[in-house]
């Protein structure tokens, strides 16, 4: 009698190995029946890509090469996220069938897979010089979604979903500066009434900066305004872009210069018009050392402006009066 909990045990135990070796091996027949949703031909187009076509209802965006980089055509061919790229081209190379579905056509709208104006279908057009082809994935089943090859009738179930933007604002890589605090080594702020800021810093590795000609009691506490400042350029992310040709730019509002410790030199302006905020790189020295600047990020092309939001401007458009504040 004693020993029927651990015969029990025992019995329990032998179960569960037995099921889980069980469905362990029907997830190793599950594996091998399945194959890759890209033909080997298809596969092979990948590198080849010259462009791409994302659409969904009414949104759309259109991805191209130009000179060998990918661009958003919306926008000018301004340069494409390179993670979102690469993990789109991820998901249709590691795509696998796991089942064909049905083939008839009558079935489409149900599942997903009917393109239309207010369809929820997402459209994946390829082209390159050999092979146009693409993907329309619909309802999701599981761990997986519905899809099926334009032109082709044939719905399969694929074992991962894909989840992709078709906004081109989110396919644009809006990251135009990037700077670390700590290598900034002077700032100097232009208003356009001549009011002028420079900062500096007292040594090499220090983060907080200061405000040249000021006493050192009245810096104490302020430093979260005057950092927030160079901070709001050397950190900047924008919401848009256009290019500077079809923009009326005048005087700017204001005029920024950042220096770094290993002699890198950034000059910028930030321009209104009509109420909408445009900053522009005017010039950019890299650092001289090739390892200080692959630390230092910026996007100085001369063809583009860049659209910031009016909390940048506030930060950016800082007087003396809005950093150093009484104690």
């Amino acid at each position: 009698m004693r020993n029927k909990p651990l015969i029990f045990t025992v019995i329990l135990t032998a179960v569960l190995v037995a099921l889980a070796l069980n469905m362990r091996g029907q997830d190793r027949v599950v594996d091998l029946s399945s194959r890759d949703l890209l033909s080997p031909m298809q596969e092979k187009q990948l590198p080849r890509l010259e462009r791409i076509s994302l659409m969904r209802g009414e949104g759309q965006v259109e991805l191209a090469q130009y000179d060998g980089n990918w661009g958003v055509v919306s926008h000018a061919g301004f340069p494409v996220q390179q993670e979102r790229l690469a993990a789109l081209l991820h998901a249709l190379r590691g795509a696998r069938v796991v089942e064909e579905k049905t083939s008839n056509p009558e079935h489409h709208a149900r599942l997903g897979l009917e393109v239309a104006a207010d369809s929820e279908a997402l459209q994946v057009s390829l082209h390159t010089p050999e092979l146009d082809f693409g993907v329309i994935y619909g309802n999701r089943v599981g761990n997986g979604q519905l899809v099926r090859f334009i032109d082709d009738d044939q719905v399969l179930l694929l074992n991962r979903p894909l989840s992709i933007s078709v906004s081109p604002l989110d396919w644009l890589a809006l990251n135009v500066i990037d700077i670390p605090m700590q290598q900034v080594a002077t700032a100097r702020w232009t208003h356009a009434d001549g009011e002028t800021l420079a900062l500096d810093k007292r040594a090499e590795g220090d983060y907080n900066l200061r405000l040249v000609g000021l006493e050192d009691e009245q810096q104490g506490g302020n430093e979260r305004w005057i950092n927030s400042m160079v901070l709001a350029l050397i950190n900047l992310t924008a919401q848009n872009v256009a290019l500077r040709e079809d923009l009326a730019l005048a005087e700017p509002m204001l005029r920024m210069q950042v220096t770094t410790w290993s002699g890198a030199e950034l000059a910028a302006s930030l321009h209104d018009i009509e109420g909408r905020y445009w900053l522009l790189i005017d010039d950019y020295k890299a650092a001289e050392a090739e390892a200080e600047a692959d630390q230092l990020q910026v996007n100085a092309n001369p063809r583009w402006a860049y659209q910031v939001g009016i909390g940048q401007v506030e930060n950016l458009n800082k007087r003396q009066a809005d950093i150093v504040r009484a104690q």
